[in-house]
């Protein structure tokens, strides 16, 4: 770039996003504005400098570094990006003397090399203006008890950010961390720091550091895979009672019967809850059988959302998650007990779960607030229960399960006979409308949608595609499609009709 060249492009830009510059570039910039050869007041929400070779010699660091120094006189940069650059530690002091509102990115190398510098000569003004610009960022960096200390120590307000990940070292210094849990954020905490942390606040009492750790974990305590004892049990309660809005993970995570009447006792404290469905299910039951009064909380901290399907079952592996959860009577029993007190859209997800009809039975009259979600062969099995033992009874699992399926029915790809399509026909005939109906790949004969056609004027978008339907049995479904507007779509791709002439007449057909 030449002199000119820069001139032009800067002289009437007066604000940038980001800019990139080689290490040489810069270096000639630098100048050029110094010597007042290119007029520019630039501010620079980042700004990143990248070596022109892999390795530049250690003269021309310490040329870019001074150049920098003495650019910041000129620009306002909000972020510097040296992360590229392998600088001495003695090389960026000059920036970190810099007074303006500057935050820095440096290589990792760099990063520790700068901490040991620190520690080694324990300027305080130093040390501060180094954590107010890395913002106390020190997840990059592999520290010891020591340079931590010193850091912490500090009386800047900067809150320092680690990663545990990279330090071991605090899973046995959680005793000496307490002080400093007001100071300091970690990234990545491990299930067996948290207990641990919690354990040793129970032990003291020291229930004020309470806000401080909670501000340190992110408001997050997780002990997912963790296998908890009463002491253990005891340490997370009080942390809860003396929490507010705190999550809660406890994903694969083995807890006493005896204490998990008490965990929800102290739902009211929790914002949000993650569990296995395992786990879920002992909460359920207990929730219902001693605990209905907590059932609003377990709802609420749960999203709303009562998850029985292998979709929390990330700790598992793919073999394990495909294994169906057998939900027996009782289990049902409880479910339906605790969405009796949902005030909100609840969802209930029983995909990858077997139910016997009589303990499905339990599910059907759901209230008016729940949305399931379930599997084919559930939906079938709650399809085929429908007729009940009165027209009054399947009026009333007809209209409630229309309504808990949002009015959307898919049935692909299931094998449907002469009592599935009757039932169905039945549900149709007592519901409102589906807004979509997928019979697709459903083997359907003639005969079989002759026992539903008489209902299917209920149904927005139909999906009877892949069948065995033949040109005998389309000439009561293009009568009924005739004369129900509310029909908006019909597909019958690769079914056995020969004549798709009458078809063509009605775009809201959708035929091969």
């Amino acid at each position: 770039m030449s002199v000119r060249e820069a001139s032009f492009i800067f002289r009437h830009t007066t604000q940038l996003h980001s800019l990139t510059l080689s290490s040489d570039t810069a270096l000639s910039l630098f100048r050029w504005i110094r010597r007042r050869r290119v007029d520019c007041l630039l501010t620079v929400d980042e700004l990143s400098i990248v070596p022109k070779s892999a390795q530049l010699p250690e003269g021309v660091l310490l040329k870019v570094v001074s150049s920098l120094a003495s650019l910041l006189r000129h620009w306002t940069v909000r972020q510097l990006d040296l992360t590229e650059l392998s600088i001495s530690a003695l090389d960026l002091i000059p920036l970190l003397l810099h007074n303006g509102p500057l935050k820095i990115k440096l290589s990792e190398e760099s990063f520790q090399q700068l901490l040991a510098l620190l520690h080694e000569v324990q300027d305080q003004d130093l040390t501060q203006s180094f954590l107010t610009k890395v913002g106390g960022d020190l997840t990059s960096c592999s520290l010891n008890w020591e340079v931590l200390q010193y850091l912490l120590q500090q009386s800047s307000a900067q809150t320092i950010t680690v990663n545990l990940r990279k330090n071991c070292f605090l899973q046995e210094s959680i005793t000496r961390l307490l002080p400093f849990l007001d100071r300091i954020v970690f990234k990545r905490p491990s299930p067996s720091f948290v207990l641990t942390t919690i354990r040793e606040i129970y032990k003291a009492q020291t229930r004020h550091i309470i806000p401080s750790l909670l501000s340190s974990l992110d408001h997050v305590i997780s002990l997912t895979c963790r296998e908890l004892d009463s002491v253990d049990c005891a340490a997370l309660i009080f942390i809860l009672q003396h929490s507010d809005r705190v999550k809660v993970n406890l994903q694969w995570t083995s807890i006493p019967t005896e204490e998990i009447e008490s965990i929800l006792f102290t739902l009211d404290k929790v914002s949000q809850l993650s569990v296995d469905r395992n786990l879920l299910l002992r909460l359920i039951h207990c929730c219902a059988d001693a605990q209905q009064g907590a059932a609003s909380d377990l709802l609420r901290t749960l999203q709303h959302r009562l998850d029985l399907s292998c979709s929390s079952c990330v700790e598992l592996s793919e073999e394990d998650q495909t294994e169906p959860l057998s939900l027996t009577f009782a289990d049902c029993r409880a479910v339906s007990i605790i969405l009796r007190h949902c005030s909100l859209d609840t969802q209930l997800d029983l995909r990858d779960c077997e139910v016997e009809d009589s303990s499905l039975d339990l599910l059907l009259p759901v209230p008016d607030r729940v949305r399931l979600r379930a599997s084919k062969a559930v939906l079938l099995q709650l399809v085929s229960l429908v007729p009940g033992s009165s027209e009054r009874d399947a009026v009333r699992r007809a209209v409630s399960l229309c309504r808990a399926l949002g009015g959307e029915l898919d049935l692909s790809h299931t094998t449907l006979d002469q009592s599935v399509c009757a039932a169905l026909a039945q549900m149709l005939d007592f519901s409102v409308w589906l807004t979509e109906l997928d019979l697709s790949h459903c083997q359907l004969t003639d005969q079989l949608l002759l026992t539903l056609i008489t209902h299917l004027h209920k149904v927005q978008v139909l999906d009877l595609s892949h069948n065995k339907i033949t040109d005998a049995g389309t000439h009561r479904l293009l009568q009924l499609v005739s004369i129900n507007p509310s029909i908006e779509t019909v597909r019958l791709f690769n079914n056995n009709i020969v004549d798709r002439t009458p078809f063509k007449e009605d775009k809201r057909f959708e035929i091969w």
